[in-house]
């Protein structure tokens, strides 16, 4: 009895992976609002100033619910059947995009800390460039997040969304990106004083297997964190509000 167990504990343990791998669908690009990130008690002080731009938080490959796939160790890809490569190899393949990535996907908590932006890169890498596409190529991985970021770095230019201490109503915020990309983000929210505030927002674009990701999508999950739906007040703190 004990055996039978075991075996049907094993094959269904098989049947969740090859699910888990099948729905393995979108990449999501989150982009932090550093002046909310910045202002959270429970966040390091950032230095020397708080930058006035979203940056890169991770390019993140997801299954088809909007939950990450990293559910593995780091010595094999079991979405993609490749072998990594290891996070303390990747800054010299990366070495063309250094400088963009310092611009677009900083540390923002110390930004001009070289040594702060490479462990903040090699940890993304580890959490997430690891069980993408391009696990056994950094460059790949980092220039489609740096390429998908030059493109959508301020998801709000031209809409009505703008900085303010006057809060939005969350199907506001979300609705603006709707009319302005044609798909819904997923917005991502902290709670500092009782405010609630933007700190992140998440695009999601559909996975091809034999191309970098470019395609955007609804994200299945619109709000994260501290919002959890259409009808919180989300403040789009200023940057020099501290």
């Amino acid at each position: 009895m004990h055996r039978h167990f075991l075996v049907a504990a094993f094959l269904a343990t098989v049947s969740l992976l090859m699910s888990s791998e099948a729905n393995f669908a979108t990449y999501k690009l989150s982009l932090h609002w550093p002046a909310a990130a910045c202002n959270d008690p429970a966040s390091f002080e950032c230095k020397p100033n708080v930058l006035n731009t979203f940056t890169i938080h991770g390019l993140w490959p997801q299954f088809a619910n909007g939950n990450p796939v990293r559910p593995y160790g780091p010595e094999t890809n079991r979405c993609t059947d490749v072998i990594p490569v290891n996070s303390d190899q990747i800054l010299n393949l990366m070495t063309p995009l250094q400088d963009f990535s310092r611009k677009l996907w900083p540390n923002y908590k110390d930004y001009q800390n070289q040594t702060v932006n490479e462990n903040c890169w090699k940890y993304e890498w580890k959490l997430y460039g690891m069980y993408s596409d391009s696990a056994d190529n950094p460059y790949r991985y980092f220039s489609t997040a740096l390429s998908l970021a030059i493109k959508y770095i301020d998801p709000y230019k031209g809409t009505r969304i703008v900085p303010r201490l006057v809060p939005y109503m969350a199907k506001d915020i979300s609705d603006a990106i709707k009319e302005n990309l044609g798909v819904y983000p997923q917005i991502a929210c902290n709670e500092v004083r009782g405010i609630v505030q933007l700190k992140e927002v998440r695009l999601c674009f559909r996975r091809d297997k034999e191309n970098p990701p470019s395609v955007l999508q609804d994200c299945p999950r619109r709000y994260a964190n501290k919002c959890s739906d259409e009808t919180n007040e989300i403040t789009f703190i200023p940057h020099l509000i501290g």
